[in-house]
């Protein structure tokens, strides 16, 4: 009995340490666990506070040919802590829990950019779509930057930086639309795509612009604003500045914007002061200077390093223009072609850089500050501007592989989106839309 006994309580014993061993190795598993979700929770922290203090990609260097190869500058550089501001902008998501709604907009009618505004609160309704606030206009309308889809590969598109160019902004809206639908209906394709690529698009770039060319300058809230004061004298049918009177096309802070070169002359467009002329625009005192320009900088920053192929739309003419002068050959090689596969498409006439000026006080549009991100252009502390080595260098190294096109639709500027209608059906704009999708997605 006493051997028996003996043996019970060995087991009872051997029983007891294996509890307290797995009880020990279960505690030490959680407290590991926590301990490391812990020091994560704390990294990530960290990792935010970091994002808060960006690396800005700011260099004190100036270019090498400064002094020789410039004639004047009339234009201040952009403000450093302007440009950090900018980077450092927070993401403004819309958030939303209601129910997507078909949307029924095939151009019939004009569209205040109220309803516009509708159609992308709608958008958002959808898992596919997230809308941000990405600033405000001089007259306090939201500005918005839309991405649909999934996809690492960014299809990057704006329109109406000009004032009257507003059909673009009606052609996104029912490009998007129907993109939209086709996702929320089930289409096999359309999912398919939208898991491969995304889309970052700001429909409209100068909304009071827009609303002012569309609805008469009694639709501005404020009127303080330079384009009310001096609506007597302004040409309402050729407008292309936003309500302070700047040409955002003209107000970014690219490495040859606000001057021009020795050997050159000011372009007869450029004027050094607020303009009622129609032919002629100013890009502001400071580069940088509108918060539609600072907008549209903060949305082409978030997305550059993914963009597969970057197109600014405009509205006359149907034609587009690829190159930029200042730049590598190999970036102008590939927007070239990128153009003219577009044309084969919808037939536009293309002009490459034989049509293109720089130097002549003309720059600091969308497309040079796109153009001069992929080839690896950084903001100078000296010059308030995208700089490189030299004012033009045509070996510097292309660093983000996408073409920056920009593409005039429709024959002129009109209200009627009938207009609008016949260009995306009948001459090829739809059709491009969705050849820029299919390219990246096949």
């Amino acid at each position: 009995m006493t051997t028996v006994k003996k043996r019970r309580r060995l087991k009872k014993k051997f029983k007891l340490l294996l509890f307290f061993i797995i009880a020990f190795i279960i505690i030490f598993i959680v407290y590991k666990n926590f301990f490391t979700s812990s020091n994560n929770d704390e990294s990530n922290n960290n990792s935010d506070s970091n994002t808060s203090k960006k690396n800005y990609d700011i260099t004190d260097n100036i270019e090498s040919d400064h002094d020789s190869a410039i004639d004047t500058i009339f234009a201040n550089g952009m403000n450093i802590e302007s440009y950090k501001a900018v980077v450092d902008q927070n993401t403004n998501y819309i958030k939303s829990n209601a129910k997507y709604n078909y949307i029924d907009y095939d151009f019939d009618s004009k569209l205040h950019y109220s309803e516009i505004e509708d159609i992308i609160k709608n958008m958002n309704n959808s898992d596919i779509v997230n809308v941000e606030i990405i600033g405000k206009s001089v007259d306090k309308r939201n500005i918005y930057g839309i991405e649909i889809g999934t996809g690492k590969k960014v299809l990057y598109l704006d329109a109406n930086v000009h004032a009257a160019e507003i059909a673009n902004t009606l052609i996104l809206t029912k490009f998007l639309s129907e993109l939209v639908n086709d996702y929320e209906s089930g289409d096999e394709e359309t999912i398919s795509m939208l898991k491969s690529v995304k889309l970052a698009v700001i429909l409209c770039m100068n909304p009071d612009g827009y609303e002012v060319y569309n609805f008469g300058v009694n639709s501005l809230n404020n009127k303080s604003l330079w384009m009310y004061q001096n609506k007597d004298n302004i040409d309402f049918e050729n407008i292309k500045s936003n309500a302070n009177g700047v040409d955002l096309n003209r107000n970014y802070p690219v490495q040859n914007a606000g001057l021009y070169f020795s050997g050159k002359k000011l372009l007869y467009n450029v004027s050094l002061t607020k303009t009622t002329s129609k032919t002629a625009y100013f890009g502001g005192e400071e580069l940088g200077s509108e918060p539609e320009t600072r907008a549209a900088m903060y949305f082409m920053l978030k997305h550059y390093k993914n963009t597969y192929a970057y197109i600014n739309l405009h509205s006359q003419g149907r034609v587009i223009y690829a190159g930029k002068p200042n730049l590598s050959n190999k970036f102008n090689k590939i927007t070239l072609k990128f153009a003219k596969d577009i044309a084969k498409i919808n037939k536009y006439t293309v002009y490459g850089l034989s049509s293109e000026e720089v130097g002549e006080g003309n720059d600091g549009s969308v497309t040079d500050f796109m153009a001069e991100l992929a080839n690896g252009f950084v903001m100078s502390s000296k010059t308030g501007r995208l700089s490189t080595d030299k004012h033009i260098n045509n070996s510097c190294e292309l660093k983000y592989s996408y073409p920056v096109i920009t593409m005039e639709t429709i024959r002129t500027y009109t209200r009627n989106p009938e207009y609008f209608k016949d260009e995306y059906y009948n001459y090829g704009i739809r059709s491009v839309l969705y050849s820029l999708l299919k390219w990246s997605y096949e």
